[in-house]
């Protein structure tokens, strides 16, 4: 079992590494593709401070999708087969039958959008000016830490850099724990007198908690228990500012068990390599969860893949908290 989960590792690395290469993205798609969201949100292409995605939460459904692929041909055709697969087309979420089976999830996709334009409806409402690169958006490199392709960060980190910084791009704006902690611990070890500041979304509305005034019409429940990301308590210590937001926009959140610095586990993001082992750990902890209140808050695109899938079987909802931004604020779709 070993050998064949290292085999199917070493298979998604090698393409993974060949579509940042060829195309600066890590699933081979279009830069185009992710941009959907933002098509009604005019906003600008150029300034000092840009909202940077890293195609985190517009990844969900094909992340979803190539899990559910890989471990559901493993035990058909064999590791030779899936390595086959994998490499075809130079992609992994790329290939042409995943990316049609991804796009009829409709229910993941929203939620990405909706969380997408939540965030932005947010910095807006607390004047918050932010611009965003379109198809020219650079991809972070976060899948080459998370995975442990160390030897290729490098490369890619000073060209993110030296594009962002050619822009006259001074502050970035994240949007998930894995890309913020990529940016803002990780970059600086390969650039010397790194001088971009990187903030997560929940900082920035913490810091201006004041002004963020929900709309009256909230689409949300008032109570919710929190899973708080592994990411963001433990490496970038953001705890408190998501439950400063929470509370300016009157929600009530509930500590589960294990919360904060000993937040469990979404059972992610080991999903390529080991699908069934994500799959119970995600449901351990979707179910300690759903005992304590059945509205979930998440603030991670993993944690949000890896628990909203139990929604129905558990009859939970699992929120991010650019969804509840998106209610409280009444964005429409």
């Amino acid at each position: 079992m070993m050998k064949r989960s290292k085999t199917i590792i070493s298979q998604a690395l090698l393409t993974l590494k060949q579509n940042l290469e060829t195309t600066g993205d890590p699933l081979g798609f279009k830069q185009a593709y992710w941009n959907n969201w933002v098509k009604e949100l005019n906003l600008p292409s150029e300034g000092k401070t840009v909202l940077l995605t890293a195609r985190m939460y517009q990844m969900l459904p094909y992340v979803i999708e190539t899990t559910r692929t890989v471990s559901g041909v493993r035990s058909i055709i064999g590791i030779k087969g899936v390595g086959k697969m994998l490499t075809a087309a130079n992609r992994l979420a790329g290939e042409r039958i995943i990316r049609l089976k991804a796009r009829r999830d409709k229910k993941i996709e929203q939620k990405a959008e909706n969380a997408l334009k939540g965030i932005v409806a947010a910095l807006n409402a607390i004047g918050k000016q932010v611009a965003y690169l379109y198809d020219a958006e650079p991809y972070s490199g976060v899948l080459l830490f998370d995975l442990g392709l160390r030897k290729h960060i490098e490369h890619h980190v000073r060209k993110v850099y030296c594009f962002l910084k050619n822009l006259g791009i001074g502050h970035v704006i994240t949007l998930d724990p894995h890309t913020t902690f990529m940016m803002k611990e990780i970059y600086p070890q390969y650039i010397e007198s790194y001088d971009i500041e990187i903030k997560h979304y929940l900082e920035i509305l913490s810091e201006n908690r004041g002004n963020l005034v929900s709309a009256s019409r909230r689409e949300f429940a008032k109570e919710f228990v929190i899973h708080d990301s592994c990411v963001m308590t433990r490496d970038l210590g953001i705890i408190k500012q998501t439950r400063d937001v929470a509370t300016s926009l009157g929600i009530r959140l509930i500590e589960p068990k294990h919360t904060r610095l000993d937040t469990a586990c979404c059972g992610g993001p080991i999903e390529y390599a080991f699908p069934n082992l994500t799959d119970q750990i995600s449901f351990i902890r979707v179910k300690e969860l759903a005992n304590v209140c059945t509205e979930i808050i998440v603030t991670c695109p993993i944690c949000l893949a890896n628990l909203s899938k139990y929604q129905k079987t558990l009859g939970v909802r699992v929120w991010d908290m650019g969804e509840i931004l998106h209610a409280a604020f009444n964005i429409h779709s």
